[in-house]
């Protein structure tokens, strides 16, 4: 390779670009100025990040005119984002092939779950009279799905053509600052664009600011990072960009505990650059099972008065990778126990609610995670500050293609164009978020082995390591690693120059590794330099990850594909039933709609996989499952993402069947007792975490027991449930927030008379909600599609559904109740406050 590096564009923006620097972590300048508001917004006030989700116009397909301030859009519907049309029900009603937002002639095919996307306008009015004459006024969007335009009363401000990041525009020059304004927003999500469901329209959260119109902070003009941590004391280092400068400002950065008491200060004069620094004696850590979060402000004053404020989270900690050690957090080794994710919330669509996104990170915790990839493009603001908020560590990745496509129509098509506008909006908006500890510049990438990708890998490590010099670069690689290279002085990584490596990974920091379990410990005797991941692994394989993890300091950890299901790449952990004989499958075809290789289901349930990981992970000594019978004449299909079907249950039908129990365990004997008398035991060698055992069925209560050393060490028990009696509703907190943004889970499941979950039962559900909040969606974990997401009847699946209701702007209480023909329903309550 030569060592001239690849020339790197200027990193400039625009008025009338799309800026890519959209809702950053700030809040209200001033005193508050309330203006007039589209009802059930909050009042426009003189600030940063105030919301402009409420009160948008929204018409399904194409229109002409639609960007006209004059347009009639009276008979549009109207929502409140974020908004997902693709997880709505079709235009035109059910048949044969179409049920809900499904339809088996979608263009994605079971890629996005035979969901539909097309095209959809939006268009808010709103006033801002009353603001000063000469305030800045920018919109900003964290996300719309995909391609788009925007115009403000009828002039277009600009376009974006990704879908996952975050974008502005200056609304200043064409506003009307006496008369009604309208913003309009025309979204395509058309063609095969998306391996996965992806969503369609303008799916995140929108933020307006109204700042000052001369100096100011810059949009992500902060970044801090701890530099040392030594002695009792944190050294932070803060580089504040400021634009339009004026010498009589002065620049103020604070540091505020968790109380709000102010714990270093530092003041410097107005400058375009100001680097400053920060000594916090006795720091509070961060760490994930710590997450302490400071408040960093930013304060511009002219003459004491403050002129631009940002406030923003931060996390002191300091993360270094070596192979001797592996990861280290504050000095203390970390393993990742990492789940990658896509971007959807299950029943919601993509939809990025913050009380979706902590409901979804909060069960991955609980089920021992540690980490997120956000795979395969740059996560939500909202999900990354709940990272932030509970301690999950993340790795924030920008591409899952680049030069080569993967399907017809996706990012491939825009890459060469558009690529820096992913990498700036990627790394200034999350550079200070403690919960990231990795840049990913891509997925998989075809041809990246071939002299394009490896100078494409080069520009990309380069142009993130520009804007964040603090965290290694990685990617997540499968297959072959790519023919020997050697890397010049002026394009090597640190220490590398002049020494041979593979291709793909020559320019990433730590490299990841998709499903190449085999090869980890042989590589690591060539390149002992090396500190890898697992960025994507099978369930099947998760004791040998944890083995792995045990022995080898160099390896940091696994990320399951996946640690939760999700919509599209339909049937990828498909299960079923194979006629002897027969040809396996890969993905299933309609009405297969969601993947079903998630530990944890749709609706947020524990699956099988998940039960041996926690054992795997240390959360249990023991756990249990039984096999799903199968007939004679065929043989089960299990997909490379899948696991057998086994339940945690022992309602079954056939007495005297024989039943294959499932026994995870790191004990090193477990016997079976049913119904009080011994049917089996068994010693696993040292390292096995697995025996299988067959008992006859006979009804009445299952119960194993683990040993170690002739020590108890777990007991289990499946008990037989009795048939359907009632229902019960109960919601996952007893309280919520009252605003738009408040989201309320309600579990709804079918139960005999002992008040045990029927594990099998699937039947037809009604809800009815009153009280200040709405149904936004009710379904079931079933990887088939079985209906509507969005109206007050479902089909359970495995006894239980999920109802979501999002609060109206109200205080109060909502009751919820389900019914069902021939049981008794169930009714519970929600005080929104």
């Amino acid at each position: 390779m030569s060592d001239a590096p690849p020339a790197i564009s200027p990193l400039m923006t625009s008025r009338r670009e799309a800026m890519t620097i959209a809702a950053g972590a700030a809040t209200a300048i001033l005193v508050p100025t309330a203006l007039a508001a589209t009802p059930g917004e909050q009042p426009i006030a003189t600030g940063r990040d105030q919301p402009f989700d409420n009160g948008w116009r929204f018409h399904r397909g194409a229109v002409h005119g639609g960007e006209a301030p004059s347009f009639a859009d009276d008979d549009w519907r109207q929502v409140d984002l974020p908004h997902d049309w693709s997880v709505e029900d079709l235009p035109g009603g059910p048949s044969l092939d179409r049920i809900g937002p499904f339809a088996k002639s979608a263009i994605g095919s079971n890629s996005t779950g035979f969901t539909e996307g097309g095209e959809g306008w939006y268009r808010k009015h709103f006033s801002t009279a009353g603001i000063p004459v000469d305030a800045r006024v920018e919109v900003s969007f964290d996300g719309v799905y995909l391609d788009c335009d925007v115009w403000l009363n009828g002039q277009r401000l600009g376009g974006n053509v990704h879908g996952y990041i975050p974008f502005a525009f200056d609304l200043t020059a064409d506003l009307n600052r006496t008369g009604d304004n309208v913003l309009a927003v025309n979204v395509r999500s058309q063609g095969r664009n998306s391996r996965w469901y992806s969503g369609a329209g303008i799916y995140r959260q929108v933020k307006l600011d109204v700042i000052p119109a001369g100096a100011r902070l810059g949009r992500w003009g902060v970044a801090a990072w701890t530099r040392r941590i030594d002695g009792g004391v944190a050294d932070i280092d803060v580089t504040t960009q400021i634009d339009a400068a004026e010498p009589q400002l002065t620049l103020v950065t604070r540091l505020c505990d968790a109380t709000g008491a102010v714990i270093a200060e530092a003041s410097s004069p107005a400058a375009g650059t100001v680097k400053q620094a920060l000594n916090v004696r006795g720091p509070k850590l961060w760490s994930p099972e710590s997450p302490y979060l400071h408040t960093l402000e930013t304060e511009l004053r002219r003459a004491g008065t403050v002129v631009d404020r940002v406030v923003q989270p931060f996390g002191i900690r300091i993360v270094t990778f070596g192979p001797q050690r592996g990861m280290t957090i504050n000095g203390k080794v970390t393993k990742l126990r990492g789940g990658c994710v896509h971007h959807d919330n299950g029943l919601l669509g993509a939809r990025a609610f913050v009380d979706a996104d902590e409901r979804r990170i909060r069960l991955l915790k609980e089920r021992g995670f540690n980490a997120i990839r956000s795979s395969h493009n740059p996560a939500s603001r909202s999900l990354r500050e709940v990272c932030d908020r509970l301690g999950m560590l993340m790795i924030e990745e920008a591409f899952d293609v680049w030069h080569f496509a993967k399907e017809p129509q996706d990012f491939s098509v825009n890459f060469r164009e558009h690529w820096e506008e992913v990498i700036r909006a990627m790394v200034l908006s999350a550079r200070n978020s403690p919960s990231v500890i990795m840049w990913s510049i891509g997925n998989e990438i075809p041809y990246r082995t071939d002299p394009e990708g490896i100078e494409w890998s080069w520009k990309l490590a380069n142009a993130v390591k520009l804007i964040d010099p603090t965290r290694p670069v990685t990617a997540g690689i499968n297959g072959v690693l790519g023919e020997p290279v050697l890397a010049g002085e002026g394009t090597a990584l640190p220490n590398r120059a002049g020494k041979v490596d593979n291709a793909a990974i020559v320019f990433l920091d730590v490299p990841g590794y998709n499903y190449r379990l085999e090869d980890i410990e042989p590589e690591q005797v060539q390149h002992p330099e090396r500190v890898v991941y697992a960025s994507e692994t099978f369930a099947r394989e998760v004791f040998d990850y944890a083995a792995l993890m045990d022995r080898a300091p160099y390896f940091l950890g696994e990320f399951l594909w996946t640690a939760m299901d999700y919509l599209g790449e339909a049937g990828l952990g498909a299960t079923a039933p194979l006629k002897n004989g027969g040809t396996p499958y890969y993905s299933a075809s309609y009405p297969w709609v969601n993947a079903w290789c998630g530990d944890v289901d749709l609706i947020g349930q524990q699956k099988a996989p998940s039960l041996a990981r926690d054992v795997a992970w240390g959360l249990s000594a023991l756990e249990m499952t039984v096999h799903r019978p199968i007939s004679q004449d065929s043989t089960e299909f299990v997909s490379n993402w899948g696991w057998p079907d086994e339940l945690a249950s022992w309602t079954w039908t056939e007495p005297g069947h024989p039943m294959s129990v499932r026994l995870y365990t790191v004990g090193d004997r477990v016997e079976l007792r049913l119904n009080g008398s011994a049917v089996g035991q068994a010693g696993l060698k040292a390292g096995h975490r697995r025996v299988e055992l067959t008992v006859p069925y006979a009804p009445g209560t299952l119960e194993a027991v683990a040993f170690r050393g002739g020590t108890e060490i777990g007991r289990r028990k499946l008990v037989t449930v009795g048939a359907a009696a009632n229902l019960r509703a109960t919601p996952e907190r007893p309280s919520g927030r009252s605003d738009r943004q408040g989201l309320h889970y309600v579990l709804i499941e079918t139960i005999d008379a002992a008040g045990r979950v029927l594990p099998v039962d699937q039947r037809k559900l009604q809800v009815r909600v009153d009280g200040p909040a709405e149904l936004v969606a009710f379904g079931s974990a079933n990887p088939l599609a079985t209906g509507s997401l969005s109206v007050p009847t479902a089909e359970s699946f495995r006894g239980r559904a999920l109802a979501i209701l999002r609060s109206m702007g109200a205080k109060g209480t909502v009751r919820i109740e389900a019914s069902s023909a021939g049981l008794r329903g169930a009714a519970a309550t929600i005080k929104l406050v």
